[in-house]
């Protein structure tokens, strides 16, 4: 190990001794190779005997770094392919959102978060999670467009993901095909990625059988079972879609969030002009298509170069940012979120890991 990683790893292991999180991993490097990388901790509390140590290829509920590393991805491969406009309306591509007024939408506004959809809501409590996939996705679906807006479109950004869920649907519309069989289509495939994917049929992960138990770190304590969530995704709505969608739903290690992360630094992936435009800060909006981008006083980085660095944060306790100008990318994935999700911990504990791994690059 070197003295960068016992440095970052010795932060790590107190993290996880203070109950920031229960396990994690950080990695760090450039688009063309890791420079370093650290476990800590366990996948589950309290740990067994013997305990489930993390691993750096510990697979974590990566949440929203569904949203700019499938969704954002796919919609700029439509793009480039003329099968999607960035300044074209939603209901261009999604005919049930036509007699919306989400219909309207521009695919830009969904990405930046500036459509005016509201951040959040319990849409999941309506819909009986024993009916048929196809009726759920469709009730949710009708549930999105009934909502009315809470600010004025392109006015300001407001992060939701009932946009990203509806980029996903549109995905889907547009290719004949589900948002999961896209992603190892268009992304997996021929990057050659391994250890990132979503649990569905299909997948490459062993979401099902003795496996699961030693290669998922558990989130949030099933308050119906009494048992955490292992292997199966967190977030309520993701989870009401059988695990698919375009706002959360992905599962991966660190290695493969930095190499899905690699094709946004360059490198003939996507069309060029189309990469710089998506990584481009939307002025006067703080996002960029997609991802992120930082701002004083975030819980994200505060070592990151401002205007050239774009990322995300996933709720369960994941983060990935890459820094266009000085070539590197930091992955964080914990379980903050296990045994409950009110642990914030990791807010203050982020920009602090982000400054060091800054310092040791």
């Amino acid at each position: 190990m070197s003295q960068a990683e016992e440095k970052i790893g010795a932060m790590m292991e107190a993290a996880c001794r203070e109950g920031v999180f229960p396990g994690g991993v950080v990695l760090w490097g450039s688009r063309e190779r890791i420079l370093g990388q650290v476990a800590a901790g366990f996948l589950r509390l309290p740990p067994p005997d013997p305990p489930p140590h993390t691993l750096p290829g510990t697979l974590f509920d990566l949440a929203s770094l569904t949203k700019p590393l499938v969704t954002g991805a796919l919609v700029l491969k439509c793009v480039a392919e003329k099968k999607m406009a960035l300044d074209a309306p939603l209901g261009e591509f999604l005919g049930a959102s036509r007699s919306s007024r989400w219909g309207n939408a521009t695919l830009r506004e969904l990405l930046t978060h500036s459509s005016g959809l509201p951040s959040w809501a319990p849409l999941y409590r309506e819909i009986d999670p024993a009916l048929p996939l196809t009726e759920r996705k469709e009730r949710l679906l009708s549930a999105i467009l009934a909502l009315s807006p809470e600010r004025e479109n392109g006015s300001a950004s407001l992060y939701s993901d009932f946009g990203f869920m509806l980029l996903g649907w549109a995905l889907e519309e547009i290719h004949k095909e589900p948002l999961d069989a896209l992603f190892r289509r268009f992304l997996v495939a021929p990057l050659g990625l391994s250890s990132i994917d979503y649990l569905s049929p299909g997948s490459s992960l062993p979401f099902e059988g003795a496996d699961r138990e030693s290669r998922f770190a558990a989130t949030e304590v099933d308050p119906e079972t009494g048992t955490p969530f292992v292997g199966v995704v967190h977030d309520e709505h993701a989870r009401l879609l059988g695990g698919v969608s375009g706002h959360a739903g992905l599962f991966g290690s660190a290695r493969a969030v930095w190499e899905l992360s690699r094709p946004w630094m360059g490198g003939g992936f996507f069309p060029e002009d189309l990469r710089r435009e998506f990584v481009r800060r939307q002025d006067p909006l703080e996002w960029a298509l997609g991802f992120d981008t930082p701002t004083p006083g975030s819980s994200s980085g505060t070592s990151l170069t401002p205007g050239a660095s774009i990322g995300h944060l996933g709720y369960a306790g994941t983060s990935v940012w890459i820094d266009l100008n000085k070539d590197r990318i930091v992955v964080l994935l914990t379980n903050r979120v296990h045994p409950v999700r009110t642990n914030n911990r990791i807010r203050e504990f982020r920009p602090r890991l982000h400054d060091a791994v800054a310092q040791v690059f």
